[in-house]
């Protein structure tokens, strides 16, 4: 009988998660114990990371029994001490991980009319802290019609109405905010579009571009190995995780037209690559499998501890 070598030991003990979130709460309030907004934050991510592991129990996207989904996502998040304050930053990345959290009961059922409203009204909340966010809708409305065939007219009625829902009681707010006088409505809601893109990639700081490598590059490799690999996967967690490499397009477009949005987009890349990369790690085989695993610890090691430094 095999013998289970370090990375099958760590990636599927259930001491592995209580250990990380331990360090992750040190490593995030070591700065400044007594600061509320750090509290605030990890308090935050702590919820998200529940939602993590309930989407890991519910969907089942592991094949085994391990809480790497969560470990990885606790893992990303300390790695980077911008991400640690309590703020609107954190609000997309909640709202996208409720989101298709929520996508993924409508798999096998056949009224979802309800559930995609639900879906879409999350991520349409969430755009009213990053507008931007609102380019991933019809890409989770295509994976819901190819990847979960959970998409029909009554259905994308349903997510239709949940887009619009907040856009409309946010109008009905300004409209009373400017005494219900239509003609200054315009200018408000034009002050809250967002930014075009200014594609200036030499002003983002060389800080940004490494931590958009440290968790685009595993989430690419962890992608391309689920390609190769998913027939080992259910029918079930295959169209989920194919659900997800959808959902990966439009934040890794807004990654490059909004690069300086850094502490906003990285929770985004970290929600949407952390399946993929727990899957990765966890059920990956071979020698070049444990060597990945080091190197990927390493480098997550060596960016916590530049956070004690001016990088």
């Amino acid at each position: 009988m095999r013998q289970k070598g370090f990375r099958q030991n760590f990636t599927q003990s259930f001491a592995t998660l209580p250990l990380v979130a331990l360090v992750t709460a040190a490593v995030w309030m070591l700065p400044n114990l007594s600061s509320l907004r750090l509290g605030g934050g990890l308090l935050a991510t702590a919820l998200m990371t529940y939602v993590v592991i309930e989407c890991n129990n519910r969907y089942h996207l592991l094949r085994v029994r391990s809480r790497m989904n969560s470990v990885v996502f606790l893992v990303l998040m300390a790695t980077f001490p911008t991400l640690h304050d309590l703020g609107l930053h954190l609000i997309p990345a909640a709202a996208l991980l409720s989101a298709y959290f929520v996508l993924f009961r409508t798999y096998g059922q056949t009224r979802t009319q309800g559930t995609l409203f639900h879906t879409t009204l999350l991520l349409s909340l969430g755009s009213l802290a990053f507008p931007q966010l609102i380019i991933v809708i019809p890409f989770l409305l295509f994976a819901a019609g190819v990847q979960l065939r959970a998409l029909n007219l009554s259905a994308f009625g349903g997510a239709l109405l949940g887009a619009v829902l907040p856009y409309w009681i946010y109008l009905a707010v300004q409209l009373a905010l400017c005494d219900f006088d239509w003609t200054l409505v315009p200018a408000q809601l034009w002050e809250q579009l967002p930014p075009l893109p200014t594609f200036a990639y030499t002003d983002v700081p060389l800080s940004h571009w490494v931590g958009y490598a440290a968790v685009i590059v595993p989430g690419m490799v962890a992608t391309a190995h689920f390609f190769s690999s998913s027939y080992n996967d259910k029918i079930r967690t295959r169209q989920f995780l194919y659900a997800l490499t959808v959902l990966q397009i439009p934040i890794l477009l807004l990654t490059a037209l909004y690069p300086e949005q850094r502490n906003t987009l990285l929770p985004l890349l970290i929600v949407v690559y952390t399946p993929m990369i727990s899957h990765h790690l966890t059920l990956a085989r071979g020698r070049m499998a444990d060597v990945w695993f080091i190197l990927c610890t390493l480098g997550v090691l060596a960016l916590t501890a530049l956070q004690f430094f001016s990088f």
